[in-house]
């Protein structure tokens, strides 16, 4: 049987040129499959922040366990816990860049004002400290409930108002429950109160970690 197609057609046929729907099926699919892979890298690097969080404040309270009258951490490990979380942060900034590669506009400028922003929280709780200091606050105050608790209720507030502002309810949960953390620690004495921010901090980054873990795999299978 003689051949009548569309010589254009047949060229199209033969030559294995891509149905422009099957092209885009093609494309999502690998679209698709990057996400799967990539979906737990950053929620796991958090997870094991956590971790690392935890261990740093328990070291913390190992440090003041027993002391009376209170005197603070030792340096020796406050040196410790920074370079612990020093070295973490540094992970985790690779991570989320890593993340945001490609992110450009608005996006940048609005992740820079987050970070401005979280900068000037991390400052509150110092400045506090300085002040219950110069005016003869006890040791358990300036060295122990303060810089426990401190720095989550005012980090976690600031990380609670910008997650509410963008929808982003697995972090408005986890520092919802650093600040709830750090309301209780504050009565908790000197010496617990730092055991309890570790816990807190815990329970915050893994919390979010894994609400992040399913909110990727929920988008993968979309």
């Amino acid at each position: 049987m003689n051949d009548t197609r569309d010589p254009e057609e047949a060229a199209t046929d033969d030559g294995g040129a891509l149905d422009p729907r099957e092209a885009a099926r093609l494309l999502e699919q690998t679209s698709r499959e990057a996400r799967r892979q990539f979906s737990l890298t950053p929620p796991l690097v958090t997870a094991v922040m956590g971790l690392v969080i935890l261990a740093a404040y328990a070291a913390l309270w190992l440090s003041v366990l027993g002391q009376h009258p209170y005197s603070g951490p030792n340096l020796g490990v406050i040196a410790l816990v920074y370079v612990t979380v020093a070295v973490g942060s540094a992970v985790g900034v690779k991570v989320y860049q890593r993340a945001r590669a490609g992110v450009s506009g608005s996006a940048v400028a609005l992740g820079a004002a987050e970070g401005i922003a979280l900068l000037v929280s991390i400052g509150g709780s110092p400045v506090i400290q300085g002040a219950l200091h110069y005016y003869g606050a006890s040791s358990a105050l300036v060295y122990g409930v303060i810089p426990a608790a401190g720095p989550l209720i005012v980090v976690g507030t600031t990380l609670a108002g910008m997650a509410a502002s963008k929808s982003d309810w697995p972090q408005f949960g986890a520092a919802l429950a650093v600040v709830t953390g750090g309301g209780v620690a504050l009565f908790m004495g000197p010496i617990n109160a730092w055991l309890v921010a570790g816990i807190a901090l815990f329970v915050g980054v893994v919390g979010y970690a894994a609400a992040s873990a399913w909110q990727r795999r929920a988008a993968a299978r979309v």
